[in-house]
Order: structure tokens, then sequence, then C-alpha cells
């Protein structure tokens, strides 16, 4: 295929297809060749900001401009070389996490054909009203994670292919592009200039342990599924149940509002201002309800229960 002849605007919108990689060798240029082109040198800088982005939850602009479109796709495919280059499982979730969204907000508004081109370039067929069993499992499961609904055993099925409807296509395409781009990529070779860039990334964006000032709780001492529900929270995958567990799980605890910010502020789309004032609520200075944290029981049925701790409550796992 000659260069002239790819979609630069589609690939710039998703640049995980196939046809993005083709485009990209289509250059014949290695990555150091890359980096001193007198034009293309400038989708290093774009690669950095599109793994900022991702870090700091915002959507990358869309390109208009053949030039800014293909720097698009080149600072794409870069970005997963820093990202991945950092060997951080947390930063590689959460850069999928963000391009799989902005893909899935840009597919909203797309008319079904484009939808279907992309699902098709994933491994399956968006036009069908069901999906084979083993390709749902596969991409429900982050999703099943807080909604039940996404179970297989609440699901109809026949002949080993689970009925699907429209939205539920698009929200199953998006786990696709999350999984596509967590892939690993080779950092065999990579320049030292990206090196630089991705031990910066890893400098900025790579949290530190939580410091729970309490002094009678130790890390050991959270539920196994509190400790999953944080990393849900600093991979930018929580959801509405599990950030209601985790307020009112530390609130018990004692925590006070500088506090369970603290926790908070780890989630990549953080809004302190948003947050305070939920949390507030939680705690009751807001209304006139102090929320409690829900039981194991209430827990499992949300799909969260992560270990059999032979426990009622999870405020009661350290003791």
């Amino acid at each position: 295929m000659e260069k002239q002849d790819f979609d630069l605007e589609k690939l710039s919108k998703y640049p995980f297809l196939k046809e993005a990689k083709e485009y990209v060798a289509s250059l014949k240029l290695s990555l150091s060749e890359i980096m001193e082109h007198p034009l293309y040198s400038a989708s290093v800088e774009a690669g950095r900001q599109r793994v900022k982005d991702a870090m700091n939850g915002r959507a990358s602009p869309i390109s208009d401009d053949r030039l800014t479109q293909e720097l698009s796709i080149l600072g794409y495919a870069l970005a997963r070389i820093i990202v991945n280059q950092t060997g951080s499982k947390q930063l590689i979730l959460r850069f999928a996490v963000s391009e799989a969204e902005n893909a899935y907000q840009l597919l909203r508004k797309e008319k079904e054909e484009a939808v279907a081109e992309v699902a098709k370039d994933l491994g399956f067929d968006a036009k069908n009203p069901d999906i084979g069993y083993m390709d749902f499992l596969r991409l429900s499961s982050g999703i099943a994670k807080s909604d039940p609904r996404w179970k297989l055993a609440s699901r109809l099925m026949d002949a080993g292919r689970v009925t699907i409807d429209e939205p539920e296509k698009l929200l199953l395409l998006r786990e696709a592009i999350r999984l596509k781009v967590a892939e690993g990529v080779s950092t065999t070779g990579v320049p030292e200039s990206l090196k630089r860039i991705s031990a910066e990334i890893s400098a900025t964006y790579i949290k530190k342990p939580l410091e729970v000032k309490l002094s009678a709780v130790k890390e050991e001492s959270i539920a196994p599924c509190i400790k999953s529900m944080l990393a849900s929270l600093e991979a930018g995958m929580v959801s509405h149940n599990e950030r209601f567990i985790l307020a009112t799980y530390f609130i018990g605890l004692g925590l006070d509002i500088d506090g369970l910010v603290k926790i908070f502020s780890r989630f990549p789309g953080f809004n302190e201002e948003k947050t305070r004032y939920q949390l507030r609520f939680l705690t009751g200075e807001k209304g006139a309800t102090k929320y409690s944290c829900p039981s194991c029981a209430k827990i499992k049925s949300f799909g969260l229960c992560k270990a059999e701790c032979e426990i009622r409550h999870p405020l009661n796992y350290r003791k």
C-alpha cells in the first residue's frame, strides 16, 4: 500500500488499528531516524504528551491536517514504547484505559460501517446480534467486575453464542481496544532520549505506597478486596460501587476528610473540589446520614470479593 493510500484521518483517531502499523512501516524509518527527521521528530513530543494526557485523564486532541495526523499516528506508537519502557504495569494499564475510553467516545459518534470496521480489525463482527461465549468472557471480564449483569450466568446464550445489544457492542469494543493497547511492545534498542522520557514519566506518575496515618492500621491488615479496589483506583478503572466502598471503609477506620482526599487523589481523573463534596456527604457533614461500609455479603453481590477471609465485614479483617 502506498503512503498516499492510507486514510490518515481514520488512523489518527484509531492508531491501534493494524493499518496504522502498516503506515508506520511504510515510512521505512528507524526510531533514531524518526527522532532526527526534520518533520517527524515532532512526534517524540507528541508521544510524551499523549502519555501525560493519559495519566491525567485527558483526551488527546483530534487531528485535522495531514502533518498533524501523521504526527499523531507516530506519537501513539512512540507513546506505547515510552510507557512500556517504564516497566510499570500500573502505567501501561492506565494508558490503555485512557486510549480505549477516547476511542469509545469517538466510536459512539461514528456510523455503523465505521464501528464494524474497527471491530473487525480487533477480531469480532459488530454486525452480529451475538458473540461467542469465549470472546464474551474475555472482553467482559473488566466490566463484570463492577456490574453483575455482565456475568455469563446473567446472559442469554444459545449454541455457545451470547446475545448482546447495540450499546453493549460498543462497550465490548472498548474493552477489546483496552486489551490491544495493553499488549507489550518491544523496547529493544530504544534510544537514550526515549529512555529518559520514560524515566521522567515513571518519576512523575508511579505512586509511592499509601501512607495511611492510623497507628492501628498496617497494610497487611487491609482486606484483600480493599487492596484490589485501591489498585483499580490507581489504574483509573474504579467503579461507583468501589468508590463508595473505599470511602466508607476508610471512614470506618477513622480517616478525616484530608486523609480520604489523599487516597482518592491517586485516581487519574481526580477532582479535589468534587471529591471533597462527595466525601463530606458520605461522612454526614453535608447530610443527616453517615454512611457505613457494606458487609462482605454485599461486596460479594457486587462481584468484588477477592478471597474467602471467613469474616462478615471488611473492617473486621484487621482483627
